[in-house]
C-alpha cells in the first residue's frame, strides 16, 4: 500500500492508574515506566478488538505483514521499546515527563516513519486579536483556522498550554513532519507542528545524516 499506518496507542486512565500506585507505592521512574507500558498494552488490546482489521504487533516485519494483508497493525510500545532501546544511545526518558505522545515521536524516530501524526479530541489554540500596536490578545498562537499553515510556538509554549509532554517538543523536532488531527471537528483537517530543535540536537544530528 501507498501509505503504511501504524498505531500507537494512548495511555489514557490505564496509565493515570499506574501514576497513582507510583504515588502510593513509591515505584520509582524505571519500574513506573515499564508499568506504564505495560498499561498501554490493555489500551492497544482494546483497539485491536474495536478497530476492523486491526491487530496488535511487536516488530517491523510484523507490522509488514499486517500491511501485506491490509491490516492495520497495532504496536506493542512495550516490546517495541524494550527490543530496541539497547540497540541506540538515543533512549526513550524513563519519566512521568514523557507521555505516550513521546513513546509515538521515539518510535516513529526508531522505525524510521516519514511522519507522526497526533489524533487528539482537542483543537489547537486560536490567535489572539492584534491590537494597534502589533499586541496580541492571547498568547500569540498562530491562527488555527488557518489550516495552510505550519503550527509555530516556541516548544516551552507547547508543554505549558498543555498539548504536548515536557520531553515531545524535543523527539518531536528530529521527526521529518509532525501533524495534528481534532477527532472532535466536524471535519478533521491535519495541521502541521513545527518544533526548534535544540543546539546540541543539530551538533548530534549532522553526524548521523552523512
Amino acid at each position: 500500500p501507498d501509505v503504511c499506518p501504524l498505531f500507537v496507542v494512548g495511555g489514557g486512565r490505564t496509565a493515570d492508574l499506574v501514576r497513582e500506585w507510583d504515588r502510593l507505592h513509591e515505584l520509582g521512574d524505571e519500574r513506573a515506566h515499564w508499568l506504564a507500558l505495560r498499561a498501554m498494552q490493555l489500551n492497544e488490546a482494546l483497539l485491536a478488538n474495536l478497530l476492523p482489521h486491526a491487530a496488535v504487533v511487536a516488530t517491523r516485519d510484523g507490522a509488514i505483514a499486517e500491511w501485506g494483508r491490509e491490516g492495520w497493525p497495532i504496536i506493542s510500545a512495550h516490546d517495541f521499546v524494550a527490543a530496541e532501546e539497547p540497540l541506540t544511545k538515543s533512549r526513550l526518558p524513563h519519566c512521568w515527563d514523557a507521555t505516550s505522545d513521546s513513546i509515538a515521536a521515539w518510535i516513529a524516530t526508531r522505525w524510521p516513519a516519514d511522519r507522526l501524526v497526533l489524533l487528539k479530541s482537542v483543537a489547537l489554540p486560536e490567535i489572539g486579536e492584534e491590537g494597534r500596536d502589533g499586541a496580541t490578545d492571547g498568547r500569540g498562537f498562530t491562527d488555527a483556522s488557518d489550516r495552510n499553515s505550519e503550527f509555530r510556538i516556541p516548544n516551552s509554549e507547547f508543554v505549558t498550554a498543555g498539548l504536548v509532554d515536557p520531553c515531545f517538543p524535543a523527539l518531536a523536532s528530529t521527526l521529518p513532519k509532525v501533524e495534528w488531527i481534532n477527532l472532535r471537528d466536524e471535519r478533521p483537517v491535519a495541521r502541521q507542528l513545527w518544533f526548534e530543535p535544540n543546539p546540541s540536537q543539530r551538533e548530534t544530528s549532522a553526524p548521523q545524516a552523512r
